[in-house]
C-alpha cells in the first residue's frame, strides 16, 4: 500500500506565508502568482489609493483588508486539498 504525502505541512508554509504552501508541493507557478499578488499587487493598489486621495484609500483599504484574509484562508485550503 502507497503512503500517501501529508497535506499538513503545504498548509502549515501557507498559513506563515502565502504560496509558500504551494511551493512547497510543487506547483511553482501558483505559489509565485499568489506571492505577487498578496506580497506586491495588493499593497500598490493600495499605496496608489492613498496617492489619489483619502477618502478612496480608506474604501480600497477595507476592500482590501477584506480581500486579503478572504484569500489567504483560500491559500491554506488550497495547499492542503491541492495535489502536485
Amino acid at each position: 500500500m502507497r503512503k500517501r504525502p501529508s497535506n499538513y505541512l503545504p498548509a502549515a508554509f501557507s498559513l506563515l506565508i502565502v504560496g509558500l504552501g504551494q511551493l512547497v508541493k510543487g506547483d511553482w507557478e501558483k505559489g509565485i502568482k499568489f506571492i505577487l499578488l498578496f506580497y506586491f499587487a495588493l499593497p500598490a493598489v493600495i499605496y496608489f489609493s492613498l496617492l489619489v486621495s483619502g477618502a478612496l484609500f480608506l474604501a480600497v483599504f477595507g476592500i482590501s483588508t477584506i480581500f486579503a484574509l478572504i484569500f489567504w484562508a483560500y491559500n491554506i485550503i488550497d495547499a492542503f486539498r491541492a495535489s502536485a
